[in-house]
């Protein structure tokens, strides 16, 4: 931009109450952007990002970027900063469009999985049961045969000695 007017861009330096200067001017003015980028950005809507692109995609006479930080150091370092900061945050927000599906789709599958983990160990507290019943069922029933040899040992041992 080097002191070149564009012609789409109107500037809005000096309009009252919206104007930049007003902006820049606000002491919280740098704490209003660290609190943006920690907590709002997921709130960057669609139509902020159409009125930021054309910006961002702006190109000089020489097809360079003209939003561009290295341009914008020669200017200032804050400005610098801000050209990073605005590009940062439109890059985040177009990631965050094939991010955000996944992550809702990973919320969702995570809820399957826990409620698939609840069925599973109710269903393993009930085999676990059975198994228990099972072994109880099969230690009287070894009880029982073996109480049924004796029995036979017996009846033998006394047929033989009626013999």
């Amino acid at each position: 931009m080097k002191g070149k007017d564009l012609e789409f861009i109107t500037d809005t330096f000096e309009m009252p109450n919206v104007g930049t200067q007003k902006t820049l001017q606000n002491p919280q003015f740098l704490n209003m952007l660290i609190s943006f980028s920690k907590h709002d950005k997921d709130n960057i809507n669609e139509e902020t990002i159409e009125l930021l692109e054309p910006y961002l995609d702006l190109k000089q006479a020489d097809g360079n970027l003209a939003f561009s930080p290295v341009i914008a150091k020669s200017a200032s370092k804050a400005l610098e900063g801000m050209c990073i900061w605005a590009a940062a945050m439109s890059d985040y927000h177009k990631q965050s469009k094939i991010v955000k599906p996944k992550l809702k789709q990973l919320e969702i599958k995570t809820a399957e999985l826990k409620e698939a983990e609840e069925n599973l160990a109710a269903a393993q507290a009930q085999l676990d049961e059975c198994n228990a019943i099972k072994e109880q069922l099969r230690q009287k029933f070894d009880d029982q045969m073996s109480a049924k040899q004796a029995l036979q040992d017996k009846a033998m041992k006394t047929r033989r000695k009626m013999d």
